[in-house]
C-alpha cells in the first residue's frame, strides 16, 4: 500500500512526472491501447505484412505456370540468298540461310516473309507441378507465420517497457514522498539544532540525507524518459503524452490468485507456428527436388507460312513479290525429355536440402523445449511474487511504525540522528521493496502468458479488472 501524500504534493508530482507547462495534463495510456498502437503503425511489422503479401502473389504465379507458351512470330528480310550443303550446330552470330545452292555466289537481293504460331506445353511432369504449388503456398504460411512473430514480438517489447515504465513511475511516487518525509525531518531537526537541544552536525546530516533523496528521485526520472521515448517510438505517440495507468496494480492480487498451473505450451505458439511452418517448407522442397529430375512430356504445336521472291523455277522475282506468303506448314507432336544425369545432382541436393531440414527439425524442437522452461520458470516466479506480496504489509507497517517511533525518540532526546536516518531508509527501502516485487509478479505473468501464448487474454484481463 502507497503512503499517503497530500494533494499539494500529488499535484507537484504529476507536473515533475509529465513534465512542465502544458505536459501537466497528459492522459494515462492503457496497455492494451499501447498495443494495438504498435502493431497498426510500426514500421518493420509493415514489412513483414507486405512480404506476405507478395508470397501470396508468387503462389498465383506458381499456379499459373502450367498453362501453355504461345509464341507468334512475323518477320520480313532482305539479303542474298546462297547456301551449301552440311550440317552444324547453331549459333546465334549466324543467321539461318535457306535455298538454293549454285556453284557460285549471287549477290542479288531476296526479300522473304515468314509468319509462326508455336505452342508448348509441359502437359505432364509427374506431379512437379502439384509440389511446387504446394511449396509455393507454404512460403506463403511462412511469410504470414515471420509477420505473426514479429508482432508477437513487438507486443512483448510493448508490454516490457510499459511495465518498466510503471515500475519507474510507482518508484518516483514513493521518492516524492520520502522527499517531502525527509524534508519534514531536517525541519525538525534544525529546529532542535536551532534550540541547541542538539549537535550541529545532526541537521548536516539530515539535509545532507534530503539531498541524496532528491537524487535519487532525479535517476528514476531519467530511467522513467528513457522507457517512456523508446515506448514513443514504438507506438508512434509523443512521448509526453505517455502516462501509465497506475489502476493495473489494484487488480494484480486477484490475477495472481486465478492463475491455474493446468496451462501448458501450445501448437499456436506464433513461434512454433514459424518453425513448424520452416520445417514443412523444407519437406515440400524435398519434394520439389526430387521431382524436378522426373521426365517432362511435352505437347508441341507449330503452324508457319512463308514467302518468297524466288520462285520454284530459281527465278529472282521482283522483292515486292516475297513479302506475300505462297508456303504453309504444320507440325504437332508430344515429346519426353528425361536428364539422366539429373539423378547424380538431384542425389546432391537431396543431401543438402536434408541437412537444411533436420535443421528446421532442431529449432521447432529448441523453440519448445525453450518455452516450457519459461513456462515453469515463470510458474515458480508466480508463485514466490505472491508469497513475498503476502508478506510485504508486515514489512511496511513496521518500518513505518519504527520510523515514527525514532522520530519520536529524537525529538525527546533518546535517541541520535543516525537511528533516525537508518529507520527512514528501512521504509524507503520496504516501499521500493513493494514496488519491485509487483514489477516482478507483472514480469512473471507476462513470461506465462508469452509461454502459453495468451497474452491478449491476459491484457483483456487486465482491462477489465482496471475497470471495476
Amino acid at each position: 500500500m502507497y503512503v499517503n501524500i497530500t494533494v499539494r504534493r500529488c499535484a507537484v508530482l504529476l507536473c515533475l512526472l509529465a513534465g512542465i507547462g502544458t505536459h501537466c495534463f497528459a492522459q494515462t495510456l492503457p496497455l492494451k491501447q499501447a498495443i494495438d498502437m504498435t502493431l497498426q503503425n510500426y514500421p518493420s511489422l509493415k514489412v513483414k505484412n507486405t512480404i506476405s503479401n507478395a508470397a501470396a502473389a508468387h503462389t498465383t504465379d506458381v499456379k499459373h505456370e502450367w498453362w501453355p507458351n504461345l509464341k507468334l512470330v512475323e518477320e520480313a528480310t532482305v539479303g542474298t540468298d546462297n547456301g551449301v550443303y552440311g550440317s552444324y550446330f547453331p549459333m546465334s552470330i549466324i543467321p539461318s540461310t535457306s535455298g538454293g545452292i549454285r556453284d557460285a555466289n549471287s549477290l542479288q537481293a531476296v526479300s522473304g516473309n515468314v509468319g509462326m504460331a508455336q505452342l508448348q506445353w509441359e502437359v505432364y511432369n509427374f506431379g512437379l507441378y502439384k509440389v511446387r504449388k504446394d511449396e509455393a503456398r507454404q512460403q506463403q504460411q511462412v511469410a504470414g507465420a515471420d509477420a505473426g512473430i514479429t508482432a508477437n514480438d513487438l507486443t512483448v517489447s510493448v508490454i516490457q517497457d510499459y511495465l518498466s515504465m510503471l515500475e519507474y513511475y510507482n518508484l518516483m511516487r514513493i521518492q516524492a514522498d520520502n522527499i517531502e518525509r525527509t524534508r519534514s525531518v531536517s525541519k525538525a531537526v534544525t529546529s532542535i539544532v536551532l534550540h541547541g537541544l542538539k549537535p550541529g552536525v545532526d541537521s548536516a546530516i539530515a539535509a545532507a540525507e534530503l539531498s541524496k533523496a532528491r537524487l535519487n528521485y532525479i535517476d528514476f526520472q531519467n530511467g522513467y524518459n528513457k522507457v517512456r521515448m523508446h515506448l514513443a517510438s514504438l507506438t508512434g505517440l509523443d512521448s509526453t503524452a505517455i502516462v501509465p495507468d497506475t489502476l493495473y496494480d489494484k487488480g494484480l492480487p486477484q490475477i495472481l490468485l486465478a492463475q491455474s498451473d493446468t496451462a501448458t505450451v501450445e501448437q499456436t505458439h506464433p513461434a512454433l507456428v514459424y518453425y513448424n511452418a520452416l520445417l514443412t517448407q523444407n519437406q515440400k522442397h524435398e519434394q520439389v527436388i526430387r521431382k524436378t529430375a522426373m521426365p517432362k512430356v511435352m505437347v508441341l504445336a507449330a503452324g508457319w507460312a512463308r514467302g518468297s521472291s524466288i520462285n520454284s523455277n530459281d527465278e529472282y522475282q521482283n522483292l515486292a513479290s516475297g513479302f506475300g506468303y505462297n508456303r504453309y506448314n504444320y507440325l504437332a507432336g508430344i515429346g519426353i525429355t528425361y536428364n539422366v544425369t539429373d539423378i547424380f545432382h538431384t542425389r546432391d541436393k537431396m543431401r543438402e536440402q536434408y541437412v537444411r531440414t533436420r535443421a528446421a527439425a532442431n529449432q521447432l524442437e529448441s523453440s519448445h523445449a525453450l518455452l516450457d522452461n519459461q513456462l515453469n520458470q515463470a510458474r515458480v516466479n508466480i508463485h514466490t511474487a505472491v508469497d513475498k506480496l503476502n508478506e510485504m504489509p508486515a514489512q511496511l507497517n513496521a518500518a513505518r511504525a519504527a520510523a515514527a517511533q525514532k522520530m519520536a525518540l529524537y525529538k525527546g532526546g533518546l535517541t541520535n540522528i543516525i537511528d533516525v536516518t537508518n529507520a527512514l531508509y528501512v521504509l524507503n527501502r520496504a516501499e521500493n521493496d513493494l514496488i519491485q516485487t509487483r514489477h516482478d509478479a507483472w514480469q512473471s505473468l507476462f513470461m506465462e502468458a508469452f509461454a502459453t501464448n495468451s497474452i491478449q487474454v491476459l491484457v483483456q484481463q487486465l482491462e477489465a479488472a482496471r475497470v471495476e
